[in-house]
């Protein structure tokens, strides 16, 4: 990126941060997520979003999208990522946050002689993910909290989470709780967005920016890459694979900001009657949905596939 590009973006975050700044108090976001009762009415506030805006399958996470334009087969990337590390001797397989069922679904379809499970904090959403693997004998939901687990020491030959453990309110707490339930030598697989290493180089506008995308989905204790990564050898596991997919996600990324400034931004009126109508999470998410195509190409957020292994 040469230094006119550069300056060309910090421009762009900083008009989107004041066109925001007419629609929300966006100091009023900062208290989304800092509790499981906070995380479960933001997943349910944004339900309708997430179906009409998003996915109609399902879909909770980004598309990866590697020829650079927006692909809804995209969402499966995520699960093929997990199954290309799926064993031959691989038996059982834990999804944390499994939301609506899609990853599980894709992975139990590929993998008939795994037993999948998933946990999530959001009954409505373990509801609709039973409905959709019901056909399927070797794939099932149950209400779960990822910090303390309900199964027995090392139940698992692989866990995997796709952008939910960023949610964590007891990061050492949920890494100890994985570590756990694996067996000796099982993975932990950990998709997700963190704050970049570079995050406190970054301009104080761009890291503003920053700590307002992720208050807005309800992530009120972002961790930078390194940070999170030293807790996870703390927590006894190695660091076995980084996959930087930032730039996959980025047709995605550019698709919620259109979406964000066609709905809301450019249309301050509907944008305020809105507000009063719709559940707080629906309409600030267009707060995340507009700012984050920024915060990654300033290199303030980085997203990637994280595999840990277990000691």
């Amino acid at each position: 990126m040469n230094s006119f590009a550069k300056l060309g973006l910090e421009a762009q975050l900083h008009e989107r941060l004041e066109q925001l700044r007419l629609l929300f108090d966006l100091d009023e976001l900062k208290d989304q997520g800092n509790s499981n009762a906070s995380i479960r009415k933001y997943y349910e506030d944004s339900r309708l979003g997430y179906y009409l805006v998003h996915s109609r399958n399902g879909a909770m996470h980004m598309a990866l999208n590697p020829a650079g334009e927006f692909d809804e087969g995209g969402y499966a990337g995520q699960a093929h990522l997990v199954a290309e590390r799926l064993s031959p001797t691989t038996r059982d397989v834990l999804e944390l946050a499994s939301g609506n069922g899609f990853n599980l679904e894709l992975l139990a379809q590929m993998r008939p002689d795994i037993r999948f499970t998933g946990i999530d904090l959001v009954p409505e959403q373990v509801k609709r993910a039973d409905e959709k693997l019901e056909h399927l004998a070797n794939a099932s939901t149950k209400v779960g909290d990822f910090q303390d687990l309900a199964f027995e020491d090392a139940a698992f030959d692989l866990v995997f989470v796709v952008e939910s453990l960023c949610h964590a309110i007891d990061l050492p707490r949920a890494l100890s709780e994985v570590h756990r339930v694996l067996r000796p030598g099982g993975r932990f697989i950990v998709i997700d967005a963190w704050r970049s290493d570079v995050f406190s180089q970054r301009p104080t506008e761009v890291r503003t920016a920053a700590a307002y995308a992720e208050s807005a989905m309800a992530v009120p204790y972002a961790r930078e890459l390194g940070a999170w990564k030293s807790a996870a050898i703390d927590a006894s596991f190695d660091i076995t694979e980084d996959l930087d997919l930032s730039d996959e996600i980025m047709p995605n990324l550019e698709r919620l900001a259109r979406v964000a400034e066609s709905r809301f931004v450019a249309h301050p009126v509907r944008a305020r009657v809105l507000k009063k109508l719709l559940p707080t999470a629906l309409v600030t998410n267009a707060v995340a949905g507009y700012l984050m195509p920024l915060t990654v190409r300033l290199r303030a957020h980085t997203y990637r596939m994280v595999v840990l292994t277990r000691v």
